[in-house]
């Protein structure tokens, strides 16, 4: 079954970079994208594929489409 929405969760080893976001709580991957860039003072919509707000070592994503090879996912 594929998600029409792209969701993130934070991993629990990196809940200290974040302390203002729950870990494993799967949530839409845009409004954690927002919450981060404002933290870090950067317009979230200027955040380019490159350099992208939420990283693959901090956070896991599912749903929304095309998933890349090797994406971590939470046990469920």
């Amino acid at each position: 079954m594929t998600q029409a929405v792209r969701e993130a969760a934070l991993r629990p080893a990196a809940a200290g970079f974040y302390p203002f976001l729950p870990a494993r709580m799967w949530t839409a991957a845009a409004h954690l994208t927002e919450l981060v860039a404002r933290d870090r003072g950067i317009c979230a919509k200027a955040a380019s594929r490159a350099n992208r707000v939420l990283s693959d070592a901090h956070f896991m994503f599912r749903g929304g489409g095309e998933q890349k090879t090797g994406t971590s996912r939470a046990p469920g």
